[in-house]
């Protein structure tokens, strides 16, 4: 059993380099379109769907294997601290932000510039609520 908990985990931290690696990217990626010409724009939207896609797959992984480690090393919630709940909070931030993102790119990439401010300021909102997120479980599983 420990060895497929250590998988588990494995995936669980794979996951969350590539969804941080996307949190963390994005707003970038966003901020370089405002001045952007319409085919760099264009290349860089392009980017950012990938980077979109890779992030998607990643929260899914996380959502999965987050429960099943929960369950494997502590029999379920019964004994979670008060930083773990504020990890739960700040994912449940971090997805909404993340799909408010994603919603107004969609405009924004049809050449929507204030939904392009939105999106950015989505992205900026995952990017410290994931670095929440990666605070508080270091002070829930510690």
């Amino acid at each position: 059993m420990d060895l497929l908990f250590d998988i588990i985990l494995w995936l669980h931290f794979t996951a969350f380099v590539v969804g941080g690696a996307n949190v963390v990217t994005m707003p970038f990626l966003v901020a370089r379109m405002h001045a952007a010409s319409p085919e760099t724009r264009q290349a860089l939207c392009s980017i950012a769907k990938a980077l979109s896609r890779a992030g998607r797959g990643a929260m899914v992984v996380l959502l999965i294997t987050g429960p099943i480690l929960m369950w494997q090393r502590y029999g379920g919630l019964s004994g979670a601290s008060v930083w773990f709940w504020i990890k739960m909070a700040l994912i449940v931030l971090m997805l909404v932000s993340i799909v408010a993102a994603g919603i107004t790119f969609k405009r924004a990439e049809a050449g929507d510039d204030a939904a392009l401010e939105t999106a950015e300021t989505a992205g900026r909102i995952a990017a410290v609520a994931f670095l929440g997120v990666l605070l508080s479980a270091v002070f829930a599983f510690n």
